[in-house]
């Protein structure tokens, strides 16, 4: 298994913990991160986009990054 170590600024952890949970450890941080990134990745596969959108979903938003946009599609 490859091992991955990432240097976090203190200050994004601290925040993102106040959002979730005090107790919550960096490395359940990465792992969930690196889990949904692995999910869009397959999605995107898939031939689809990933949206944010609000409660109602009124408001819709494409989330974008380069390496997403990069992946082709499996579907032909």
């Amino acid at each position: 298994m490859p091992d991955v170590r990432l240097q976090l600024p203190n200050d994004l952890v601290t925040e993102m913990q106040s959002k979730l949970s005090e107790n919550l450890k960096p490395t359940d941080i990465a792992r969930d991160a690196i889990s949904l990134y692995n999910w869009a990745i397959s999605e995107r596969a898939k031939g689809n986009v990933i949206l944010s959108s609000n409660l109602d979903g009124t408001k819709l938003t494409r989330v974008t990054m380069p390496s997403l946009d990069s992946i082709k599609s499996s579907i032909a």
